[in-house]
């Protein structure tokens, strides 16, 4: 064999003992890299775990932000949450004064707050109101109470709006006489309840605070096991009224 031959083999032997420590070195890198990537997933596994076990914990403390009855609404606040499982409590083991009250907070802190809402389009609380009014106070309220939200989102800000951080029960709830349904035919009666309460708010300071109710009065019907508000007034139409009615029966009296 001439010394070419021999040369040229020595170098295809060298060259593969390079290939072959390349090929080494690429696998140990690729076990590394693969218990590296195992011991991530399992890491992050065990991190699931832990999170899902956080959450069912808060879950648990928090309870949760649905019954058979209702759900919370988008976007609740943390003083909605509290009034929501408020009513939640109230519908496993309250009475039905109490279940009426606590279906009132619910209403108020959903309605009423402003902050979680995008436009008027986007009226809270709904799910609480006499299914029969449904339709009708939802476009009453696009066109009446909520009619100026879009202008005072764009003009002060939506986090400026009113949330409602605290309600208070201002008479007893109690047992109201039945309340009848003329607008169906045949007209329907339902157990009553009346509660009265009253509300706080958080704003921005420029928000005219006037022309936010904070006061009123509710007719809660009990509908076929459901509780529904039926109608409620704020307490200047209720004083009004109760004052004009009181004169007319004094004179009525005196005559």
């Amino acid at each position: 064999m001439s010394s070419s031959s021999k040369a040229l083999k020595k170098k295809h032997r060298k060259i593969n003992g390079i290939l072959a420590l390349i090929l080494m070195v690429i696998t140990v890198v690729a076990v590394i890299a693969m218990i590296i990537n195992i011991f991530r997933v399992g890491t992050r596994s065990t991190a699931s775990v832990d999170t899902e076990n956080t959450n069912s914990l808060s879950t648990d403390t928090q309870r949760d932000m649905s019954n058979d009855l209702y759900e919370i609404g988008n976007n609740p606040t943390e003083y909605e949450k509290e009034c929501f499982q408020k009513l939640t409590d109230a519908l496993k083991s309250g009475t039905k004064e109490q279940q009426a009250e606590a279906l009132v907070y619910a209403f108020v802190s959903d309605y009423f707050t402003w902050t979680n809402k995008d436009g008027n389009y986007e009226v809270g609380g709904l799910q609480y109101i006499y299914s029969n009014k449904y339709v009708s106070f939802e476009e009453w309220s696009r066109y009446n109470y909520y009619q100026d939200m879009d202008l005072y989102i764009s003009q002060y800000g939506r986090d400026n709006l009113p949330a409602v951080s605290s309600i208070t029960t201002d008479v007893e709830t109690f047992k109201a006489p039945d309340f009848t349904v003329n607008t169906v035919d045949p007209a329907e009666t339902y157990d009553c309840y009346q509660v009265q309460v009253s509300w706080t708010y958080n704003m921005g300071a420029k928000v005219p605070k006037e022309n936010f109710v904070n006061d009123m009065r509710f007719q809660v019907i009990d509908h076929d096991g459901r509780m529904e508000i039926a109608e409620f007034y704020d307490m200047d139409s209720v004083n009004a009224w109760e004052a004009a009615n009181s004169v007319t029966s004094t004179e009525g009296q005196e005559g």
